[in-house]
């Protein structure tokens, strides 16, 4: 049974998510910036069993960046990313989506670090770790 399920804005995709991510953080990285034209992206990253897409799998996209070792997983009709990929194969997931579906970004996925910090474009004043 999953823990958590979320949708896409129009509802075409829903996707299943189970058990604790690996990580949970704001990750600040060249490639995700890149990828998904952010200036740093909150995620919960998960291994690939333990997410599953339990509705419109068959109308995803599914975008191969063209320099990295990274896709992105998004509903044609509405261009909601349900996932992105990172070099490890995990399923990186944004806390942003996973906030609007449940109301409010729960504690148990809640960000605990900032990694990959010494590659920042912008500086973050919070009280979280900051990790190379």
């Amino acid at each position: 049974m999953a823990d958590y399920v979320v949708t896409c804005d129009c509802g075409a995709v829903e996707m299943a998510l189970t058990g604790a991510p690996r990580v949970r953080g704001h990750c600040h990285c060249q490639a995700c910036r890149t990828l998904l034209d952010v200036p740093y992206h909150s995620v919960n990253a998960y291994n690939p069993e333990q997410v599953e897409i339990t509705k419109g799998a068959e109308t995803l996209v599914d975008f191969q960046h063209p320099n990295l070792k990274m896709r992105k997983i998004f509903c044609p009709d509405c261009g909601e990313v349900m996932f992105n990929t990172n070099a490890l194969d995990w399923r990186v997931v944004s806390q942003n989506l996973m906030a609007k579906n449940l109301g409010k970004l729960p504690e148990d996925l809640a960000s605990l670090s900032h990694f990959h910090y010494d590659g920042r474009i912008m500086d973050v004043d919070d009280p979280l770790p900051k990790k190379p």
